[in-house]
């Protein structure tokens, strides 16, 4: 496991690698850190890229974490994000950038070992794939990849953070294999990935790649209901 801690303060370095060795110790697991005092020197560097989990300082002279986890999001980045930090005055913006967790400063190794638990839990959740038929050819798909299902034109798309697939299965067939949340059927012809959504607007949902997808008018409210039950799970899960 890469591990990148991403702090101007050499101190609170020290202490996350210091916590990054206990636990590999501990866990028997086998781990390699690489420290960076300020988001600059990190964004610089593609080895970091290939990163499984970032421990990012919010407060950091120049770029701020939560600048340059947009960044990395944006350049296709889909590591664990942790921010690190003295105030929860970011919050909403570490949910923007799917971090996965806060730790608030001065940071407890029970507190950091807490953030490994989500940090495996979520790597869990990422390899779990579905494997699909497009034409004639069968192969797996990582379901975490998915922003959204259309049928269009009596076809089914899978639209994926990697491309478009056509492939020969119905919706409602896709729909039970992918066993609910994140996935909600939101109209007759489609599903998203609530992760990938960008807003909730009064009739649809705007996705992230800007994409507006109708909300049904039977039951909109219900599916409203679930969309921010499940936004309010995931901010109380950090």
């Amino acid at each position: 496991m890469l591990i990148i801690i991403c702090d101007d303060i050499i101190s609170d370095r020290e202490i996350l690698h210091n916590y990054c060795n206990h636990y590999a110790k501990e866990n028997r697991v086998p781990m390699t850190v690489m420290e960076f005092e300020n988001a600059g020197t990190l964004l610089q560097c593609q080895d970091a890229r290939s990163a499984d989990v970032m421990l990012l300082d919010i407060y950091m002279d120049g770029m701020s974490g939560i600048d340059a986890a947009h960044i990395l999001r944006q350049k296709g980045y889909r590591g664990a994000l942790i921010l690190t930090t003295t105030s929860q005055d970011y919050y909403a913006d570490g949910y923007d950038v799917e971090a996965i967790h806060y730790l608030l400063k001065p940071i407890s190794y029970q507190a950091f070992c807490e953030s490994m638990r989500r940090v495996y839990e979520r790597m869990n959740t990422i390899t779990k794939k579905i494997r699909v038929t497009s034409t004639r050819n069968t192969f797996d798909i990582d379901i975490s990849g998915i922003q959204y299902i259309e049928v269009y034109g009596h076809k089914t798309f899978i639209h994926t953070i990697k491309g478009d697939i056509k492939v020969n299965h119905s919706l409602v067939s896709l729909e039970e294999r992918l066993g609910g949340d994140p996935f909600l059927r939101c109209y007759r012809y489609y599903i998203i990935n609530m992760d990938f959504v960008k807003r909730m607007n009064d009739d649809s949902f705007l996705m992230k790649d800007n994409k507006e997808i109708p909300l049904s008018r039977d039951g909109r409210t219900a599916l409203k209901n679930r969309y921010m039950s499940y936004i309010f799970k995931r901010m109380e899960a950090k």
